[in-house]
């Protein structure tokens, strides 16, 4: 009882300087592990400024429980030509919204075609601070549960994570009432590509939803690819065999995006790495504490968790104007600055969005 105490306690601070990176606002990262498959290839900087652009428009509206007035304002802001969209993307299904608000996925569709390929992107929202269930995904990791899709009893992921993957699977377009599974086998078109796409919890969630998605059969119509940005760890050793496995088998392509100085994809596969290799600047003595308890804990526990290992490094930008170094304000400010969405658009060299519109 004691050492859940402890590591309650840790989870709260760890979870304080995680809010600091707030989604919206201004080494080694541990991969699959020996034996895991390289980069699967097919990353394309342009193609990643898009995807970060659609993972950052999930965030419009923060806050509403109203699925046609995030609609509303997605299909404004996919107007804006100024973005790496281009103006080209219109929103097809969705926004997909959970019952409390906190899970959100919409569906998006390239007017302009490639070729004769038709361009669809699943995009899905990351930690909305606004409601609770989002925290209890980003913080319920002391367990790990079945993946239910794979068939292998061994394929296990973490339970706030499989708990956002299920919210998200029972939501409906707000207008049509189809679910996500409807939509995608009602659509017809011969050659079809489709990008999974999210940032931070959204970015977890995509690496699940694209498991789900080719388990289910989907890559026998579609041509998945994916791309997460700042995402945390998903599951253990044997779903990331699985999910290498399956991205390999059907020709998909994945790519984890990361800043090098960001918190949030230490976590949790990398927790003992973010001291040793201070991350994003020098970690203050108590929240070195805090990190080494809740490396501690899940060892204690026999809990291993496994990134996959698909990572495209995208460099980093130094934060600025963060105060005195060494000071708590200095380092939550860097978390905040180098999580953030905008930060990963200016990264990608496109032009972040204009959230006051």
């Amino acid at each position: 009882m004691q050492k859940s105490k402890v590591f309650f306690y840790a989870l709260i601070t760890f979870f304080i300087s995680y809010q600091y990176s707030g989604c919206d606002s201004e080494s080694i990262l541990n991969g699959g592990g020996p034996g895991t498959p390289p980069l699967f290839g097919g990353y394309e900087k342009t193609e990643a400024g898009v995807m970060m652009t659609l993972s950052a428009l999930c965030y419009v509206a923060e806050g509403s429980t109203n699925a046609l007035e995030i609609r509303d304002s997605i299909i404004h802001q996919l107007t804006d030509t100024n973005y790496a969209t281009k103006g080209n993307w219109e929103i097809v299904w969705g926004p997909g919204l959970s019952l409390s608000g906190g899970n959100m996925m919409y569906v998006a569709h390239d007017t302009t075609h490639v070729g004769d390929t038709t361009r669809y992107a699943i995009c899905v929202r990351g930690t909305d601070w606004s409601f609770p269930s989002n925290i209890q995904q980003d913080m319920e990791v002391w367990k790990l549960q079945k993946y239910p899709y794979s068939g292998s009893i061994n394929d296990s992921v973490s339970y706030g994570s499989m708990l956002g993957l299920d919210t998200l699977l029972n939501t409906f377009d707000p207008v049509t009432g189809q679910s996500l599974y409807a939509f995608l086998n009602g659509i017809f078109t011969p050659k079809k590509k489709m990008f999974i796409t999210g940032h931070s919890l959204g970015g977890a969630l995509a690496t699940l939803l694209a498991a789900w998605f080719v388990d289910l059969g989907f890559s026998n119509t579609y041509r998945p690819e994916v791309y997460t940005f700042a995402a945390p760890t998903v599951g253990n050793q044997s779903f990331v065999n699985h999910f290498h496995n399956i991205m390999l088998s059907s020709n998909s392509e994945s790519h984890r995006c990361v800043n090098n100085k960001d918190l949030v994809p230490y976590a949790w596969a990398g927790i003992g790495n973010i001291v040793h290799d201070g991350v994003p600047t020098a970690v203050p003595i108590v929240i070195q504490a805090v990190y080494i308890e809740i490396q501690k804990y899940l060892q204690d526990s026999g809990i291993v968790y496994k990134h996959v290992d698909t990572r495209q490094f995208l460099g980093t930008i130094p934060a600025p104007n963060c105060g005195t170094p060494g000071t708590y304000e200095n380092y939550f400010c860097w978390v905040g600055f180098e999580h953030s969405s905008s930060t990963y658009l200016r990264l990608l060299e496109v032009d972040t969005i204009n959230w006051g519109r």
